[in-house]
């Protein structure tokens, strides 16, 4: 059965402390780090630097709430050596951090691309570099995994970078996304579940290519009796976690009332579906 968790996108003032607390009170395994007191670069941070990594390590540990994730911006569509030297050096001190934290994961992007481009034209450079922070962080016990987001939604798209780039890139599925560009639930996992290692979880009430919004967990029209059912006929064992995007929608609900209610609204999906 899988276990889940949630983004700290969804409550990004929060002190490391609080997190936790909020994990644990709610029901949570797990957490994804984002951000932590309104700061989404976690390298710097004084929590996350070498000198203090284990004294953060252990409020989670004392928790029992494991951190499973280590999410960044790290993209390559930019062909400059210079920026895609920058994107190397941060997933290197982005992976020493999941170390440090016992996360399995490190996410990155594949995208955007520019507006109206063919993404099979920029999927080589993408999955190069990709290719090479997969293998680096797999060399230091962590894998790298490939959100489906932006113009690399689908598992087509998806696709054209894994099959360019290393074996050890793995694919954080956000279901929302691949859904709401047309892809049912069923067919993103028939394409990607070998590689698929987490998957992110939210709802909305309007979802099409064009955008989405955010609205509490089974209040909307997104899937997610679908996803429940396929990761667990799947024997699917990683992270389900929830992704509420706060720090990006300030106008939605705070952490303190949607976070529980996705813990309770899941296990209802979870009971409804057998």
């Amino acid at each position: 059965m899988f276990r889940v968790g949630f983004s700290t996108l969804g409550c990004p003032e929060y002190t490391v402390q609080q997190v936790a607390d909020l994990a644990s009170t709610s029901g949570y395994d797990g957490v994804e780090i984002r951000f932590i007191r309104g700061v989404v670069d976690l390298t710097t941070l004084e929590e996350f630097g070498a000198g203090r990594l284990a004294e953060t390590r252990k409020i989670f540990d004392d928790a029992g709430i494991a951190v499973n994730c280590i999410d960044t911006s790290i993209r390559f569509t930019s062909t400059d050596p210079n920026e895609r030297a920058t994107q190397l050096e941060l997933a290197r001190t982005s992976c020493e951090i999941a170390n440090g934290l016992g996360a399995q994961y490190l996410r990155v992007f594949g995208g955007p691309i520019p507006k109206g481009a063919d993404p099979s034209d920029h999927a080589g450079p993408i999955a190069e570099g990709l290719g090479l922070v997969a293998d680096d962080t797999w060399a230091q016990g962590v894998q790298t995994l490939l959100e489906t987001h932006d113009d690399f939604s689908t598992s087509d798209k998806v696709s054209l970078i894994l099959d360019q780039s290393s074996e050890r890139l793995g694919v954080l599925w956000d279901f929302l996304h691949s859904w709401r560009h047309g892809e049912p639930v069923a067919a993103t996992w028939a394409n990607l579940g070998k590689r698929i290692r987490q998957v992110h979880a939210k709802d909305s009430s309007v979802a099409d290519p064009d955008g989405f919004d955010l609205v509490l967990t089974g209040t909307g029209i997104a899937p997610l009796g679908e996803l429940v059912s396929t990761l667990i006929g799947a024997d699917f064992d990683g992270y389900v976690d929830f992704e509420w995007e706060k720090a990006w929608h300030p106008e939605i609900e705070e952490p303190e009332v949607a976070i529980p209610h996705f813990r309770t609204a899941l296990d209802q999906i979870i009971q409804s579906v057998g």
